[in-house]
């Protein structure tokens, strides 16, 4: 989760301005959370509320709800945090008690969704949550993959599994066209999408060629594109990669630096909530 928000926070000064390349300041101060790291946050308090997670019909609608609930919240409090268009009607249209998905298959299902592989325990919970989590607003298909490609590709890393393995369940299960795509040429020719189909993708494969979570945070500013929620993305899968058991200075940097004191707390009580001991001392 605070990968997530590290990688949104680096790619908010360029996801309208493409840098297409890898050295830059990295600590820049107009960096910001937007809604990527926000509605991150937001699922982190629903699944922290629903803790230890039980998947029965009736516990599963009980997080649905508590997720609509921060949402809504989380857009009240932040309004200008940059929310697609669709989301933001969806928030409205949510605050008067009418919670009804609208079918996306936009990126922002799966920049949202790191928590949730953190909190699963099984391949089998992983898909279960992360369709409940998803389905409240991006019921396509195209969204639902998304997002359960990048809780996955999290577990898997938490798991310990080697960036091979990775590969391979992301190829053989979600994106077969990760095995083509190359660095230089998305370097050249990729160009911005908020669609989960061509960015995903892309962001999974930033992890994969990355030696550590700065670098794969890099690789995705260096690509261009959605660079906020790329960077959410592939921030999400390299901290359990690289960090799962311990902060890294990178991390402890940004903490310090950039990161509100409020948010920071609130990271340090999920990952005690869950059991994990990134934050022991």
């Amino acid at each position: 989760m605070l990968g997530a928000i590290i990688g949104d926070m680096v790619g908010s000064i360029y996801e309208f301005h493409p840098l297409k390349k890898k050295e830059f300041n990295i600590f820049n101060p107009r960096m910001r959370m937007t809604d990527d790291s926000l509605l991150t946050l937001a699922v982190a308090r629903a699944l922290m509320k629903n803790y230890p997670i039980k998947y029965s019909e009736e516990d599963l609608a009980l997080i649905k709800k508590d997720l609509v609930d921060e949402f809504v919240k989380t857009w009240r409090n932040h309004r200008e945090a940059g929310y697609g268009g669709m989301f933001y009607r969806w928030c409205i249209n949510a605050s008067h008690g009418k919670s009804e998905p609208y079918n996306s298959y936009g990126n922002g299902s799966a920049m949202r969704i790191s928590p949730v592989g953190w909190v699963a325990n099984t391949i089998g919970e992983v898909k279960i949550l992360s369709r409940a989590v998803t389905e409240i607003t991006h019921n396509h298909e195209e969204g639902l993959k998304g997002a359960e490609a990048v809780a996955m590709a999290i577990f898997l890393a938490r798991q310990g599994a080697s960036k091979e393995e990775i590969k391979e369940h992301m190829i053989k299960n979600y994106y077969p066209e990760i095995a083509d795509l190359d660095f230089d040429d998305l370097v050249a020719h990729y160009e911005f999408s908020e669609i989960c189909q061509k960015s995903v993708p892309q962001a999974i494969y930033c992890f994969l060629i990355s030696n550590s979570l700065e670098d794969a945070i890099r690789n995705c500013i260096a690509i261009g594109g959605d660079c906020d929620t790329t960077g959410a993305m592939v921030g999400a899968i390299a901290e359990a990669y690289y960090s799962k058991d311990k902060v890294s200075e990178f991390e402890d940097k940004f903490l310090y630096l950039m990161i509100d004191p409020e948010e920071d707390q609130f990271i340090k009580e999920f990952h005690k909530t869950i059991g994990s001991h990134k934050f022991d001392k």
